[in-house]
């Protein structure tokens, strides 16, 4: 059996106006399969580019309560300074492999270039292939505002499991849906969904670049279908004003 490990880094930023940076770090190695990559999802306005690498990146580099991350190949350099304490989780495991979550900043402080914003950064292992994983469905996702933060994770399917944290402490909720998270004490987290991010099969988004995808991958990974958005959002609390932020959040599908 082929042995799988991927160590993927996610750095984002959403600035005051709502633009949105989006850095995806990645190695997978794979049986004799080695792959280096990284991407940069950018949006200004309601326009949104992306850009692709297979060349070796440079790693974010973690100094103390900071992290930075320089491409030369998009010509973007940025900055997290941590304002949140780190929490991390084994999301699952089996006989297989497992998937270890590591949230560095659930919020920081970002600076890019002449703009600066609110960002997230977290860091995935994986040593289970994804399409051997018994899912149906992800909802993924980081709120951040001066004040709040909450980031989830729901894995519903064969294997089900729920992460939500909202200021640095582990919470049940009682519904995690696109537009809204519902807490169990009454507090409501609603998002707008007004910038698509990115839309459709990973075999047509964040796979496309690499070369000969069809025959690398299975076709289970290749039809996985996500819908990534950036939105508006604004925490609801009993006994609180509201609080405005941003969300970046997903739903990703895996085919039957």
């Amino acid at each position: 059996m082929a042995v799988f490990h991927l160590s993927k880094w996610y750095l984002d930023c959403v600035t005051g106006s709502g633009n949105a940076s989006i850095a995806y770090v990645g190695d997978l190695s794979w049986g004799p399969a080695h792959l280096h990559y990284s991407s940069l999802l950018r949006s200004a306005g309601n326009s949104v580019t992306q850009h692709n690498s297979l060349r070796r990146p440079s790693l974010p580099q973690l100094n103390g309560s900071s992290i930075s991350w320089n491409s030369a190949p998009f010509e973007f350099s940025a900055e997290w300074q941590a304002d949140s304490t780190e929490v991390r989780e084994t999301v699952f495991k089996n006989d297989e492999g497992s998937v270890d979550w590591r949230c560095l900043m659930p919020r920081a402080h970002v600076r890019t270039g002449d703009d600066s914003g609110l960002g997230y950064v977290e860091h995935l292992s994986m040593t289970i292939a994804p399409w051997k994983i018994p899912i149906k469905q992800l909802r993924w996702g980081r709120f951040c505002s001066a004040s709040d933060w909450a980031v989830w994770i729901d894995w519903q399917g064969e294997f089900s499991k729920r992460i939500l944290y909202l200021n640095g402490k582990s919470v049940p909720g009682s519904t995690i849906e696109d537009q809204q998270i519902s807490f169990d004490d009454g507090s409501q987290l609603l998002m707008d969904q007004s910038l698509t991010l990115r839309k459709g099969p990973l075999g047509t988004t964040a796979l496309s670049s690499i070369p000969g995808v069809s025959k690398t991958f299975p076709a289970r990974l290749l039809q996985v279908n996500e819908c990534k958005w950036r939105s508006r959002a604004r925490l609801e609390s009993p006994g609180r004003s509201p609080v405005e932020g941003w969300a970046i959040h997903e739903i990703v599908s895996w085919p039957k």
